[in-house]
């Protein structure tokens, strides 16, 4: 079986790169685990900024919208302070706008084979030749050709880690670069009222969700809510499920209509999204936001963008990371970039004890509009670390503001790398992705940041 592109996974990362390159006529399989009607079941938090849609100038459908947030609030450990983080953004119905994306897929022309699994691939230097799928419950393979194939597959990628050692593709993360979560669709018997309806809510505290953070996010005008935590992934870390079990079973009461968990990656991109005949999207190139994890707005975009230079360089005729590359530096100057910089912020935040997080909160030494600020930007801009300067000065705690200077100059210097010093050719790669270690591994001796052991697959 032959096509122009094979995309494996149907989560919203793989679905929008069919669907872009379905609508310019391409020949796209798509190829996927689940069975058709629960694609779009995957445990998370259900919000997108509306800046997401904007950009790629999609308008989200009514039917899958069960919210509309007007920003989010960060609580402090003991609960008693919090921050407003002003922006709009919407709680969606996962399954159902999986489920459109996936019929805006198949009206373009994507062949879907949904229960199908891949097993292995056969590589040549030029690239994959071709991959072998199997339907879940038959012992037969079938194969599929292609010119290119894009492997949106999720936190644990089935292409990506089956290629080559040797290409920058299939780079192996730290554990430490995930969050492992556990969350629940709870029909409330008591619905959230006023204003808290019009909020995500988001609370530190490094007892009940060490390395990460817990939720509620009201939905269906407060009638269900989506509570759940992540923790960092380490060797040692708490099981999310008991943690909560034991913290927050008991503070929400109502029937639960659904649960789940799984691994959130939570660092900076890949070193490369393309190489030879292979995009990677999704969370298999971890194309998230490093400090709360959210995924899908940022996962379309890559997939958008990716698949829109796939499709430039099958009309030239030759697709390999060369004629590709213009899709590394389009995705580093959107979103790559301002990722390097909150992963370093984010490293910097899960070593911070309930005692730091309280103290920042309560003094609010840092604002709702710096925090919007910083996770648009991905960086401390000058005059907002002189305000914060000023607040740290004003409680006497010089050893938070000399961690201060730290994290700036080296968000910053995370930022410049992955933007404006971005090699402009593949031949450059390698060298960068040497600076890249250098610089997070320098930061993470600073801060005592453990990265742990690296990943299983």
């Amino acid at each position: 079986m032959e096509y122009d592109v094979v995309v494996i996974g149907a989560g919203v990362a793989g679905l929008t790169a069919s669907w872009t390159l379905a609508r310019k006529g391409f020949n796209v399989a798509l190829v996927e685990s689940k069975p058709c009607e629960h694609i779009g079941f995957k445990p998370c938090g259900d919000a997108i900024g509306l800046h997401h849609f904007e950009k790629m100038n999609i308008s989200p459908p009514e039917q899958v919208v069960e919210n509309k947030f007007y920003g989010v609030r960060v609580y402090s450990p003991s609960e008693e302070h919090y921050i407003t983080v002003h922006g709009e953004g919407i709680g969606i119905n996962s399954w159902r706008f999986h489920q459109w994306l996936l019929r805006q897929c198949l009206d373009s022309g994507v062949e879907l084979f949904d229960r199908h699994i891949l097993v292995s691939l056969e590589v040549r230097d030029s690239g994959v030749e071709k991959v072998f799928v199997k339907e879940k419950g038959r012992a037969s393979t079938r194969e599929f050709r292609a010119k290119a194939f894009i492997d949106a597959s999720g936190a644990t990628p089935a292409l990506r880690t089956k290629l080559p050692s040797g290409w920058p593709i299939a780079e192996r993360p730290y554990m430490s670069d995930y969050n492992i979560t556990y969350r629940e669709i709870i029909e409330l018997d008591e619905p959230v009222k006023g204003e808290d309806r019009d909020y995500a809510m988001i609370y530190l505290n490094k007892e009940i969700a060490p390395g990460g953070y817990w939720w509620f996010f009201p939905k269906r005008g407060g009638v269900l809510g989506n509570v759940g935590l992540g923790v960092i992934w380490l060797p040692d870390s708490p099981n999310p499920r008991i943690q909560y079990e034991r913290y927050l079973r008991k503070r929400f009461h109502g029937r639960v209509v659904d649960v789940g968990g799984g691994l959130v990656p939570t660092r900076r991109p890949l070193p490369t999204l393309v190489w030879r005949n292979v995009g990677v999207v999704g969370d298999a190139a971890y194309t998230v936001n490093p400090v709360h994890g959210g995924g899908k707005g940022s996962s379309m975009l890559a997939a958008s963008i990716v698949a829109k230079h796939f499709g430039k360089a099958l009309e030239e005729g030759r697709v390999d990371e060369e004629t590709l590359w213009t899709a590394n530096l389009e995705y580093m100057e959107a979103y790559g970039s301002k990722q390097a910089g909150l992963d370093i912020l984010r490293m910097y935040l899960q070593r911070l004890d309930n005692s730091d997080l309280e103290l920042l909160l309560k003094k609010r030494i840092v604002s709702g509009e710096a925090v919007y600020d910083i996770g648009m930007k991905g960086s401390l801009r000058s005059e907002l670390v002189r305000s914060i300067k000023t607040a740290i000065s004003l409680i006497g705690h010089p050893g938070l503001l000399n961690q201060l200077r730290v994290v700036k100059k080296y968000m910053d210097e995370a930022k410049k790398l992955y933007l404006e010093e971005y090699p402009r050719h593949p031949s450059g790669l390698r060298g960068w992705m040497k600076r890249v270690d250098e610089l997070f591994d320098r930061f993470s001796g600073i801060i005592g940041f453990e990265k742990g052991p690296r990943v299983p697959w």
